[in-house]
């Protein structure tokens, strides 16, 4: 579906309905960035890498207040939903790891 922009939408029921495709296109977007978190799992293994890397972390915050702020949203928002996102992906790496290093054993 092609989301319209805001403006073109004439009525509420209309803006619902683009807001509810964009809401699948965010969640779209999140499983494939879940993909990810779970590829760094093998990867951080082979690197002896730890699942919280602090400076990778000051980066991408970083990156996302910048990047909303340029776009016009608010930084703090952006900051916070990313580190809800961060902590997730962290505690789902720690998981995985903590798991291999236990069926190693």
């Amino acid at each position: 579906m092609d989301v319209k922009p805001p403006n073109d939408c004439t009525t509420m029921a209309e803006l619902r309905v683009q807001i509810d495709a964009l809401d699948e296109e965010l969640i779209d977007l999140l499983v494939r960035r879940r993909g990810y978190i779970d590829r760094a799992v093998a990867l951080k293994r082979i690197e002896n890498l730890p699942a919280r890397t602090t400076d990778r972390v000051k980066e991408v915050l970083e990156k996302v207040h910048t990047n909303a702020a340029a776009q016009g949203l608010d930084p703090e928002l952006a900051s916070d939903i990313w580190t809800t996102l961060i902590e997730w992906s962290i505690a789902r790496e720690a998981k995985h790891l903590d798991k291999d290093c236990k069926d190693d054993v």
